[in-house]
């Protein structure tokens, strides 16, 4: 792993432990409702660029230093990594296919980053075309210079028998 990536770690662990530590609430001080909005949007975005098949688009999302874990375990670092990487799959498997995403949970860990855990289910993957794949996503999202972006972020697919949430539950 390379140290801007450990940094990044190191960063998260840190704000993540600092959110445990303290009561839960709706919105950290600082944060207003019209991030919760830009963020909600951020999901629509996502959603909508994946299903166009624009993953310049999709990319733009992401901080120039943008982190992507996929399922997988392969790491891609950097907007351009990122970038690149689902271009391919989109010329290839993912070229049909279709995602939604459902908001399960935005908690704000301070005036500038959030959480935002949402599942998601894809359909029209190339190598099994009749499979609703389901998966669950987390982000690390921080506002920079006034805009909302992903720093970080992590997709897991569901083993077939897990259940799903209610919430995943009504994508299908």
């Amino acid at each position: 792993m390379t140290c801007n990536m450990h940094r990044f770690f190191r960063v998260c662990l840190i704000i993540g432990v600092g959110a445990m530590s303290c009561p839960r609430a709706p919105m950290a001080q600082g944060a207003t409702p019209s991030d919760r909005e830009d963020i909600s949007a951020m999901l629509q975005s996502w959603e909508e660029a994946w299903n166009r098949h624009d993953m310049h688009a999709f990319a733009s999302l992401f901080h120039e230093d943008g982190v992507w874990v996929l399922w997988t375990g392969q790491v891609w670092a950097g907007r351009k990594a990122i970038e690149e990487g689902h271009a391919e799959v989109h010329r290839t498997v993912f070229r049909n296919s279709i995602q939604r995403e459902r908001l399960e949970e935005l908690t704000f860990v301070g005036p500038d980053a959030a959480v935002v855990r949402f599942c998601s289910t894809l359909t029209g993957d190339e190598r099994a075309p009749e499979r609703l794949i389901r998966s669950r996503k987390i982000l690390i999202v921080t506002r920079r210079d006034a805009d909302w972006k992903i720093g970080w972020g992590q997709n897991t697919r569901f083993a077939d028998p897990t259940p799903d949430s209610p919430v995943c539950s009504a994508l299908q």
